[in-house]
């Protein structure tokens, strides 16, 4: 009876073992391949100076590989550029696992395993290559007038055409430099009567914008469209206050920061 139960113990030991360090008695392969008989891999991250930079290299290690599969005495051999990312290869191949490596019969050391990880802008979905994070862009339509709005003015109603119930629609063309501010203003439509039209221009001018991004760069916005409500609001038009003077806005004009 103790005889069967070591029998059994020593089988359920051996057979666990062999799932959690699984041997594989490949010789034709190259030992001093770093991707050969890997079973466990960790990208390294990404050091400040290359994700500021946009910095693309190269770090060539060595290493050797102990019978268990764990990575060992690694020296960096290479770096482009030199020392920057090094702790960070470091450290991810510290987390590499590889299957065990038989020789001769029996599992032996792997040693001088040699592997280049790379980083940089290409998309490549290796263990061996760390890719730039995306450039922020900015969300929304750059068409839209009021979006990245940093301040405007509030539009006035001119008081004798409030006082006379005289509504006024003027639309204007306008550009947006790459740092925020309004440029080339040009009338579009609409009553042009300069009671309306002074006003809406004299508040467009004054429009500031953040700067809209496209891949990481600010970008210039061409021929945005705008339109000045001057009175009651038609139906599906903005009620921002920058674009729309009702009845009562009377009173001088206040800066808003969106």
């Amino acid at each position: 009876m103790q005889n069967k139960t070591l029998t059994t113990f020593y089988g359920l030991y051996f057979a666990a073992l062999a799932c959690t360090t699984p041997v594989y008695a490949l010789e034709d392969g190259d030992p001093q391949d770093g991707m050969w008989l890997m079973s466990k891999c960790a990208n390294p991250g990404l050091a400040y100076a290359v994700k500021k930079q946009r910095l693309e290299g190269y770090v060539t290690v060595m290493f050797d590989i102990a019978p268990e599969g764990d990575v060992e005495n690694i020296r960096i051999e290479e770096s482009v550029p030199e020392g920057v990312m090094d702790d960070y290869v470091t450290r991810a191949l510290n987390r590499w696992q590889y299957f065990g490596y038989v020789k001769d019969a029996e599992i032996a050391r792997r040693e001088d395993v040699k592997l280049t990880f790379t980083f940089g802008a290409a998309d490549n979905h290796i263990c061996t290559h760390t890719k730039l994070p995306e450039l922020p862009s900015s969300v929304g339509n750059p068409q839209d007038p009021h979006q990245n709005m940093k301040s405007c003015m509030t539009l006035e109603m001119p008081r004798k055409a409030a006082r006379k119930k005289r509504q006024g629609l003027v639309e204007f063309s306008f550009d947006i430099t790459a740092e925020g501010a309004v440029e080339n203003i040009s009338p579009l439509s609409g009553n042009q009567n300069s009671e309306f039209s002074d006003r809406a221009e004299n508040a467009l001018k004054r429009w500031q914008y953040h700067p809209f991004l496209a891949a990481g760069k600010p970008v210039k916005r061409e021929g945005v469209q705008v339109q000045f409500h001057f009175g009651d609001l038609p139906e599906g038009a903005s009620s921002n206050r920058c674009s729309y003077a009702p009845w009562h806005a009377t009173q001088k004009t206040m800066p808003v920061n969106q």
